[in-house]
């Protein structure tokens, strides 16, 4: 078989790692290589990644469909606990990977504390949603429900396990789909919810408490990918031998040295003469043997893509050509002097 590794030094002060949405947003989809070349500046070089999560392929094309964190901001979030495997980073650059993921978010006013039901994508009845610049120009939202648009006070910054203060700037009953400024959060509920938020005016300060916890540990995630519903292929040091994909297909594994300063980006061509694929244990055995700590399985088949700037896709796609994902995790070079992420 043929395999591509990519191997991040996160210790050097200047390579970062970074999440990147199709298009920019949770729905769309792009090439890892248009990602990369869209989000590269002056200052900021993505020279190099692979696609990331399983995507929604028809209707909502490009959402992805597991836990999905970019500069420390949660992008998407599955409707409740999801039984999906994650890979991405902490603040430090340091991998961060789990099987078991669970989130919980709330809205504290001066006299009430709100569950927020999930970050982006539908509203449902009576839910309380926060939108943010990653969701869509505007929140989608039907007129059926109260909006307050809000920002972060002086000082404060968003953090997956935190608590934010933020102060509501403006307020739409029954419009809907209001616009999400990129420095600004939408609070958005529908019936009962809606109700709860028609209590809030402009000039009114909250907070918001997120907390994410990975494996039964409280974690502030700077950025996330999910995974499949199995077993992460190299757990602890050991290649998963029982809950693996036994189909033989092209592969893309994300995965850690054991401190979290060494990470693995892997591809395996597949479904051709000349590389077949293999199995995710497969997989996890060729990544845990470069020195992956722990490892996850993302999107395979013809999503699979290892990017390196200049030459763009290096391996051979299995589609023939370059296949457009949902998103994409990549190293990322500061050119010294300007500030790393």
């Amino acid at each position: 078989i043929d395999c591509w590794l990519m191997s991040v030094d996160t210790k050097n002060p200047y390579v970062s790692i970074e999440g990147v949405l199709g298009t920019g947003k949770i729905i769309g989809t792009e090439t890892p290589t248009k990602m990369a070349q869209r989000s590269t500046t002056d200052t900021t070089i993505f020279f190099g990644g692979t696609n990331g999560d399983f995507f929604v392929t028809q209707g909502d094309v490009g959402l992805p469909v597991g836990l999905t964190v970019v500069n420390s901001e949660f992008a998407h979030t599955p409707s409740a606990a999801t039984s999906r495997r994650v890979g991405g980073v902490d603040d430090n650059n340091r991998g961060l990977l789990a099987t078991n993921i669970q989130f919980n978010f709330e809205l504290q006013t001066a006299t009430d504390t709100f569950t927020i039901h999930h970050i982006n994508y539908n509203r449902g009845e009576n839910e309380l949603v926060l939108y943010n610049k990653h969701n869509a120009a505007t929140t989608l939202t039907n007129a059926y429900g109260t909006e307050l648009l809000a920002e972060l006070l002086p000082g404060e910054k968003w953090e997956t396990t935190g608590s934010m203060k933020l102060k509501i700037t403006d307020k739409q009953q029954n419009v809907g789909s209001m616009a999400i400024p990129a420095d600004k959060v939408v609070l958005s509920g529908h019936g009962t919810m809606a109700a709860a938020l028609d209590a809030l005016n402009i000039g009114d300060e909250v907070v918001v408490n997120m907390s994410l916890i990975f494996d039964g540990e409280e974690v502030d995630v700077a950025q996330c990918i999910g995974g499949d519903t199995y077993a992460l292929i190299v757990d602890n040091g050991q290649v998963e031998q029982s809950k693996f994909w036994n189909e033989v297909h092209p592969r893309t594994a994300f995965g850690a040295s054991e401190d979290g300063t060494i990470l693995y980006f892997l591809v395996v061509d597949g479904r051709s003469v000349k590389s077949a694929g293999c199995t995710t244990k497969v997989l996890g055995e060729i990544i845990h043997h470069h020195g992956a700590y722990k490892a996850v399985n993302w999107d395979g088949g013809g999503s699979s893509c290892l990017y390196i700037r200049p030459f763009n896709q290096m391996n051979n796609g299995s589609d023939g050509h370059e296949r457009a994902c949902g998103n994409g995790m990549f190293a990322v070079a500061h050119v010294p002097g300007t500030a790393s992420t």
